[in-house]
């Protein structure tokens, strides 16, 4: 509004009854103001609309109070939940993300991590590395922390890391599918070079060779991490006449969910014609008409951790040098696309 006076810091200390210096330590270094004073100046600053002035902030700290954020694809409800539980972290400590969408190409992360280490950003989240990413030598470089969250690259023994187990995840599900007498078990691939496919279809493998099911490369059908890629692949598939694979385990749930699309067009019934099991566990997929059987990988947890590690980094430069390396465990989520296989099937 024209002519409304600003709300300075000054502003802001006199109401919550704390110093400006204190105000300062809230928006800079909240790690040194304690729990009750911290939550009393943040509830003013909320109340009054108090915006800090960026530029300012940066030269008296060297911060911009920034984190880039690199998924592979924003439409992916998997990055739309994890984007969102690093934000809400991150805004808790009055910091704000910029949200790069490589669309998977190696080149287009490159770029953007070029871009985000030229606004200086206090940190970087990777959500899109491939395996053998190019951008490893350009953070190895660079004085700020980073860390990889759901996708690692092939080196990663020196890195800070959220994910879950992919492997564990895949066998699991493959297991699931064999448990039902499935032993025509169809793997459909997201982005083939990135570490959750690898690792998931490496679930995949040893499940059907513990059962002494030989892994047929016509059972494997490279895809995208997308319903686009599932209902292509689906077609495909459910244009076979003969020896059709009886379940498919999906890299995720997004292919998942165009597998039953290709189903419902084809008039291909699911579960009695066809099982099939996701993978992330997104929240289209407890929807009263999909109800997918999934391996949920806790999205949401993942993401609010790799906020948290990232801002211990940069609010802690003293611990960058200890690696912190999470695995979560994940969960089988049995509903509705899944069951027994019909003797002769």
């Amino acid at each position: 509004m024209v002519g409304k006076k600003s709300v300075t810091i000054n502003d802001i200390a006199k109401e919550a009854g704390v110093s400006k210096a204190t105000v300062s330590r809230v928006l800079n270094t909240p790690e040194k103001v304690s729990e009750e004073t911290r939550k009393k100046v943040l509830e003013v600053i909320k109340k009054r609309q108090y915006r800090p002035n960026p530029f300012a902030r940066g030269l008296n700290t060297r911060k911009t109070g920034v984190i880039g954020v690199l998924v592979s694809d924003i439409t992916n409800p998997f990055y739309a939940v994890m984007v969102r539980s690093i934000e809400e972290v991150c805004r808790a400590y009055q910091y704000h993300i910029f949200l790069c969408n490589t669309g998977g190409r190696q080149e287009e992360e490159e770029l953007y991590l070029r871009s985000l280490l030229e606004k200086r950003v206090d940190g970087v989240i990777l959500g899109a590395t491939q395996t053998d990413s190019a951008i490893i030598h350009l953070l190895e470089d660079v004085e700020i922390p980073f860390i990889f969250v759901s996708r690692l690259p092939r080196e990663r023994e020196h890195y800070d890391y959220v994910m879950a187990d992919n492997i564990l995840g895949g066998y699991m599900a493959t297991r699931y599918l064999l448990s039902l007498g499935h032993t025509r078990i169809a793997y459909f691939a997201g982005r083939w070079a990135t570490s959750s496919n690898l690792d998931r279809f490496e679930g995949y493998r040893k499940a059907l060779c513990e059962a002494g099911i030989e892994v047929k490369e016509e059972h494997i059908y490279h895809g995208e991490f997308t319903m686009e890629g599932g209902y292509r692949e689906g077609i495909k598939m459910l244009s076979i006449e003969k020896d059709r694979p009886t379940a498919v385990f999906c890299a995720n749930d997004a292919m998942a969910i165009g597998l039953l699309e290709a189903c419902h067009e084809r008039g291909v019934r699911v579960p009695e014609d066809l099982s099939i099991i996701g993978f992330d566990d997104i929240p289209l997929s407890s929807l009263w008409s999909i109800q997918l059987t999934t391996i949920s990988q806790s999205i949401a947890e993942m993401g609010a951790l790799s906020g948290k590690i990232i801002l211990d980094k940069i609010l802690h430069p003293e611990r960058r040098t200890i690696p912190q390396q999470v695995v979560f465990p994940p969960k089988l989520i049995v509903r509705k696309t899944c069951a027994k296989l019909e003797q002769g099937a």
